[in-house]
């Protein structure tokens, strides 16, 4: 696999939402962000939720972020100090692929946010060399689907929730 050099804590993008407010697509430093990525998991609303995550309690949120930080590479969306979204890429076991999980908080949803995290999650696993992206979502979540396939994603499993994949080769 080949890949490029890319810094994350070089990474800053400063992007306009739908609503003309401004915000920053970055790398996720663990030691500084965790607290502020506790909270916004914290304030996220039950209904939001999706195949189980994020975690409802503090503690159920600590080590899910932890182990997110552990074994994958993140990127949040801020605004004014306060982070508002939230991807990480977990490379396959063989390191050819990798699984994404991305999630907006309801206060910030409908802005183009998520797209726009997505596609900088996209660009940097097409320039690290990965072959492809996987990810899970639930079949009633209609809105990111139809964001998921406007990305190119195509849907592989669609029986008890939408499977799907991009491939990166392209």
């Amino acid at each position: 696999m080949e890949s490029e050099s890319i810094a994350l804590d070089e990474l800053e993008i400063v992007a306009t939402d739908k609503k003309g407010e401004a915000y920053v697509i970055r790398g996720y430093n663990h030691s500084k962000d965790r607290e502020k990525l506790i909270e916004m998991y914290a304030t996220f609303s039950p209904e939001q939720r999706c195949l189980g995550l994020p975690p409802t309690t503090r503690t159920g949120i600590e080590h899910w972020i932890d182990y997110l930080a552990e074994n994958g590479i993140a990127f949040v969306a801020e605004r004014d100090g306060r982070i508002i979204g939230h991807a990480v890429l977990v490379p396959t076991e063989d390191g050819k692929e990798v699984d994404v999980t991305i999630f907006v908080h309801q206060d910030f949803q409908n802005r183009g946010i998520g797209q726009r995290l997505m596609k900088v999650t996209i660009d940097y696993s097409k320039k690290k060399g990965y072959k492809g992206m996987m990810l899970v979502t639930e079949r009633t979540n209609v809105r990111a689907i139809h964001v998921y396939k406007k990305l190119g994603f195509k849907v592989v499993d669609p029986y008890l929730e939408y499977d799907m994949y991009l491939d990166l080769r392209n």
